[in-house]
């Protein structure tokens, strides 16, 4: 693929999030996992109603959480099980390639979002990645309630559940443990 030339070119392609799943739910079994689309939807509106309760800029935040997958639609999503396999920062390298050639008809700021979020370099890129993470463990919760099945190894993986800087999503992510040691543990 080349750099997109413009905004229309950079708008369809960015349809394909669409139709490009969640992989890690593909590999186990759930049916018709979440798009890409779907879960960047998701974040964006989690980072919209927990921001509120953080020393943030909101905007920003949002901002970040809209490109925070935007690569995806260039080299897939690709769970933890595969990225083992690639050089230390393969990944890292390849969506920022492609983050950059998808933006290229916008200004560098837009393509910087992406760094920032990357890098972690701010409190709100930092909040993107929290609200990332309880995003996947909320949809978890969600498959598990629905009847899907395989999915304990998400509760029991340490990288699922920082410990953050924000007390907003500290609360939901303690939440959340409690309802899936209510509903699904005691099953």
């Amino acid at each position: 693929m080349k750099p997109n030339e413009t905004l229309l070119d950079l708008l369809l392609e960015a349809q394909v999030l669409d139709r490009v799943p969640r992989s890690g739910f593909f590999l186990r079994g759930v049916p018709e996992p979440e798009s890409v689309a779907e879960h960047s939807w998701h974040v964006v509106f989690l980072v919209w109603t927990l921001g509120s309760q953080e020393d943030l800029d909101l905007g920003r935040a949002l901002q970040l959480a809209l490109v925070h997958d935007l690569g995806e639609a260039r080299i897939g999503d690709l769970p933890q099980t595969v990225v083992r396999y690639f050089d230390a920062g393969a990944k890292a390298r390849a969506e920022q390639a492609a983050v950059d050639e998808m933006l290229a008809p916008l200004p560098q700021k837009s393509r910087d979002l992406y760094r920032e979020y990357a890098a972690r370099s701010s409190r709100e890129a930092r909040f993107v990645k929290v609200c990332d993470k309880l995003q996947l463990m909320i949809k978890v919760l969600a498959y598990q309630q629905w009847g899907a099945g395989g999915l304990d190894e998400f509760w029991h993986n340490p990288a699922n559940f920082a410990d953050s800087e924000f007390e907003s999503a500290n609360r939901l992510t303690r939440e959340l443990k409690e309802r899936y040691q209510s509903e699904i543990v005691r099953e």
